[in-house]
């Protein structure tokens, strides 16, 4: 793997490990964690599921896609942020996808196992005394990606989005020679399934699995950092300008300086990274 994609998460691993489940309770009055819950048939489908305490029908659930590339990584490296939103009263669903490949994996794919995921939360919202419908989509670098195609393509009612770094112009043919010179066009080309050839026109796939072409009157928070190396800060740009275009509400957070990891190390930069998510989510997520 090439290194550029790894950076984001591999400095996000600040607690690793699964929780201990704990049972469901009556009335959802103290707090659940539930870990390694299978959604689907793949290994890969797993999450983590983390219910605040005094929940109910209203309380905002976010179902949190972590990084990697499309191809890597898992929900352990985004604990923090997870850990983050539960103390804040939130409800999440953190989940496993399947891993991107040149065969039968790709983006469809991936958007299935996101619906998978969220069908088992609404199936099992009586038991945890939680919502069933208008959750929140929440995930970093690819993971965004995800989060925002998921929310714009599902006919589901999702309350809003907040993403990290996530590329959302696929079919940008700036950010395609960009990932060429980087190394990062074989990621690209497996969440596709198709290939780039410079000059040559872009197979529809690369439009169809960007969240710019199908925007929804979903509210998004975007956070990105200005010196970013793997994802252009000019796709938060493009997403934050078609947006203002359609008039839906949106927010775009600037970290300055920062890369692909938002300088998370940094505990006065990561206050406000996921103080910025919290806002956003208690905000439009009930």
């Amino acid at each position: 793997m090439k290194k550029y994609y790894l950076v984001f998460l591999s400095v996000l691993v600040l607690s690793i490990g699964c929780n201990t489940a704990n049972k469901p309770t009556t009335g959802g009055k103290t707090e659940l964690k539930l870990a390694d819950v299978a959604y689907g048939k793949n290994p890969r489908n797993i999450m983590d599921i983390y219910l605040p305490a005094n929940r109910n029908n209203t309380t905002p659930f976010a179902i949190l896609i972590h990084g990697g590339g499309w191809v890597g990584y898992g929900k352990e490296y985004i604990r923090e942020y997870q850990d983050s939103l539960l103390a804040n009263g939130i409800a999440v669903a953190s989940m496993n996808h399947r891993y991107a490949n040149d065969s039968t994996i790709h983006y469809p794919q991936m958007l299935e196992d996101v619906d998978n995921a969220l069908n088992y939360c609404i199936a099992h919202a009586k038991e945890w005394n939680t919502r069933k419908d208008h959750f929140v989509m929440t995930g970093v670098s690819s993971g965004g990606h995800l989060a925002l195609l998921y929310g714009f393509t599902s006919p589901k009612k999702i309350n809003a989005i907040v993403e990290f770094c996530a590329p959302s112009n696929l079919a940008d043919t700036a950010l395609l020679n960009y990932a060429v010179k980087t190394n990062l066009i074989e990621l690209i080309q497996k969440m596709t399934g198709k290939k780039y050839e410079e000059g040559k026109p872009l197979d529809p796939a690369f439009a169809l699995s960007s969240p710019i072409s199908d925007i929804k009157n979903i509210p998004v928070l975007i956070i990105q950092g200005n010196a970013d190396p793997v994802v252009p800060y000019s796709q938060s740009l493009q997403l934050n300008q078609r947006l203002e275009e359609k008039g839906i509400a949106h927010k775009l957070v600037t970290i300055p300086n920062a890369g692909h990891d938002l300088n998370l190390t940094d505990l006065a930069t990561r206050t406000v990274v996921y103080g910025e998510a919290v806002k956003w989510i208690l905000k439009y997520g009930k």
